[in-house]
């Protein structure tokens, strides 16, 4: 039987691939010696010919289903085409040390690098109730954050926000992810998975259209906080309609970038002491955490970060605890920043 998974369709989890009921763990493993684990919310389907998966597939457990309190609300916006995964991470178990949180910040990483060859489909799931899963859509890396979430205990725990595009497929083949199993065969992908592949190209649900790509980067916020054009037309004046780190002044190229992220803190979202005005490519940094702003405006740049391109070896590592200076109209809270710095593990 040729099994397939479709979107806003629901499963049967078992929680047993022996259970001749299932429709989850059953179906992916299918003729293969091993499938996914029953484990955690971030399952890699393993390869027989790469260390690389063969897939990812993501469960998001919707409010009350799990059986201890996540900090975390992943956002699953079928509707709009994206969702918006936390990684794993605890306090004992550290965002940047997490072997599942690797194994996705590596197809990130794969596919900024434009090795998307490399790069495992992503099947991201939510579970409404206990024994069942419903299938959200293939999925391809946009974007990724570092952020932190207080716990009950008052501790800071940093984590990663995972970005993704739900490409413009209404159903997936399992025997797809069998044949990247066995041969890294992608000859029964869905072709708009091919075609990101081969071009970049995004094809996005539900609609098909194609992402814009003028050069902004494209922003999720798991909540409809609105900037208003008159607060980002301020910003952009009061910064001189210049990148704060780079002084690069083509609008079209600038980003209002916040410190504390509206999504957390939407009543902020306005406030001129929380925002930033960077380019798009140190904006994006600045949202991986691969720099960060001290208090004292100082450049922080985290150890692991060692890009390959002059411009930001350059504009960011070489600048290590270099102040920056600010226009005269220009004031950023100090304690937004330590409130933002607070979730840096590296820090």
């Amino acid at each position: 039987m040729h099994h397939q998974f479709r979107i806003g369709k629901q499963y049967r989890d078992t929680g047993s691939f022996r259970n001749s009921d299932d429709q989850f763990l059953r179906w992916i493993r299918g003729p293969l010696d091993s499938g996914i684990k029953n484990t955690g919310g971030i399952r890699a389907l393993g390869a027989d010919r790469s260390d690389t998966p063969a897939a990812l597939v993501l469960v998001s457990n919707d409010v009350g289903v799990s059986q201890h309190d996540d900090p975390w609300e992943d956002t699953l916006a079928v509707n709009a085409g994206y969702v918006s995964y936390w990684g794993d991470a605890k306090a004992t178990n550290p965002y940047d040390e997490s072997v599942k949180n690797q194994k996705i910040k590596a197809a990130f990483d794969r596919a900024a690098a434009g090795q998307r060859e490399d790069v495992p489909p992503v099947l991201v799931f939510r579970k409404p109730e206990s024994g069942v899963v419903e299938f959200c859509g293939l999925c391809v890396p946009d974007h990724f954050e570092s952020r932190s979430y207080q716990d009950g205990s008052g501790t800071r725990v940093p984590n990663y926000l995972f970005h993704f595009s739900i490409l413009n497929t209404q159903s997936i083949p399992v025997s797809w992810l069998h044949d990247r199993t066995t041969m890294n065969d992608d000859g029964r992908a869905p072709d708009v998975w091919t075609r990101w592949v081969e071009t970049g190209e995004i094809a996005q649900w539900p609609t098909g259209e194609p992402l814009d790509h003028s050069g902004r980067v494209r922003r999720y916020e798991t909540t409809e906080t609105v900037v208003s054009d008159g607060f980002r037309k301020e910003t952009f004046e009061r910064y001189g309609h210049a990148c704060s780190m780079t002084g690069i002044g083509e609008d079209k190229l600038l980003d209002l970038v916040h410190i504390l992220p509206r999504s957390q803190h939407p009543e902020l979202a306005e406030h001129p002491e929380n925002v930033l005005v960077l380019n798009s490519l140190h904006h994006r940094a600045f949202d991986a955490a691969l720099f960060t702003i001290d208090s004292d405006y100082r450049i922080r740049t985290s150890p692991s970060f060692n890009p390959g391109h002059p411009f930001l070896r350059d504009s960011i590592l070489a600048r290590q605890g270099e102040q920056l200076d600010f226009p005269a109209e220009v004031q950023v809270r100090p304690s937004f920043l330590e409130d933002l710095n607070a979730g840096l593990s590296w820090l």
